[in-house]
This record gives C-alpha cells, structure tokens and sequence, in this order.
C-alpha cells in the first residue's frame, strides 16, 4: 500500500519481512533516467515485487540486500532493496528475461 509521508518521498512499502522499504521520487527518476532507462515496469508494478515477490534471494555480496523477483508475462521484474539499522530502501530495479538467481533463498522457504 502506498503512503507518502512527504513531497520528496514517492513510496513506503512493508515487504515479505515486514520491513519498510522506501524510495523517493529524485532515486526513482534516476533510476529510469540513468541507471535502467529500457526499464519498462512501471511504480506500481515496482511496489508489488516488494510486496509479493514470486522469490527472495540474499546479495552474494552484502547480507543486508534482498533481491525480489517477480514474474511478469514476457519479462521478470527485478527489485534490489537494502535493510540496514531499521531503515530500507530500493536500490535498484530492472527487469530481466533470464533472471540469475544466486545467493541464499531467503523466500518462500
């Protein structure tokens, strides 16, 4: 469910953890504009990936970063959020056709 808590903030969201995870319209905007520009999913679909991912993976990298996949008819979305010290946001979105799961399994067990 969409809340916004203030004009910079675009969404606040609780994931399968029942963490917050958090983005504002500036990192969203770079992520569209810079980072991800084929990216073709929009907010919505971004909000359900946390929300009800298909599977959760742990980074390789950083045990503090979930990788949320959700599965979508030609594409599969791709969410990376981080939780640290109570406060979670979106890394990144993409969106895939062959998603490269790696890492510890974290959803559904």
């Amino acid at each position: 469910m969409k809340s916004v808590v203030n004009d910079d903030k675009l969404f606040e969201v609780t994931d399968v953890f029942n963490k917050k995870i958090r983005t504002t319209k500036n990192y969203w905007r770079k992520i569209r504009e810079e980072k991800h520009q084929d990216l073709i999913a929009g907010i919505e679909e971004i909000i359900e990936t946390i929300e009800k991912p298909d599977e959760v993976y742990q980074s390789v990298k950083d045990e503090t970063v979930a990788i949320q996949y959700r599965k979508y008819l030609k594409f599969t979305l791709v969410a990376v959020t981080k939780h640290l010290n109570g406060d979670g946001f979106l890394v990144t979105a993409y969106q895939t056709s062959r998603p490269k799961m790696k890492g510890e399994k974290l959803w559904p067990k």
